[in-house]
């Protein structure tokens, strides 16, 4: 069935306008997302795509709009915000505590067996997949992905069960 684009449009603009005014309950916006769905509609209609009813497609691609459009306000308040000079504070209690808390990790790392080290440093530090481990190290994805299994088994042990320090004594006689 072949759509005239301009009887479409004047037939249920209105409609259409109404719908977007009743989600929205903003002019302006109701007339952007009335503009918009005509605009997909006719994109529709070019690229020949059988439409079995305009009236309801039409609706169809109101309603994506509209919803599009309030997923979209979250980001664009936060932005305007951010143009109005506000910024968000961070507590330098929890920063400092996060930092803190990788050093951790960090320092247990640096204790494990070269093999595991090394690959859960490319993995997680450097941020490279295990695909890009294998090419570097010549050996496969698979060794490297079970490397980086046993490897955080590992670690995690050693951040659960840290190693008992035993005190040094001095072994010289005592008279």
């Amino acid at each position: 069935m072949t759509h005239d684009f301009t009887t479409t449009y004047d037939l249920y603009r209105a409609a259409i306008l109404r719908y977007c005014l009743g989600k929205c309950r903003d002019r302006e916006v109701g007339q952007d997302l009335t503009q918009e769905t005509f605009l997909r509609f006719w994109l529709c209609l070019e690229r020949k795509e059988n439409i079995l009813n305009a009236r309801a497609l039409l609706y169809r691609i109101a309603y994506n709009l509209f919803v599009d459009h309030v997923r979209r306000k979250k980001e664009v308040s936060l932005d305007q915000l951010l143009e109005t000079g506000f910024e968000p504070s961070i507590d330098p209690w929890q920063k400092t505590y996060s930092h803190l808390e990788a050093e951790k990790p960090l320092r247990e790392l640096r204790k494990m067996p070269t093999l595991y080290r090394q690959v859960l440093h490319r993995r997680f530090i450097q941020g490279l997949p295990p695909s890009e481990i294998a090419s570097l190290t010549g050996e496969t994805s698979n060794t490297v992905s079970v490397r980086i299994f046993r490897g955080l088994k590992t670690l995690r042990l050693l951040l659960e069960n840290p190693p008992l320090l035993v005190p040094h004594t001095s072994h010289t006689a005592s008279q």
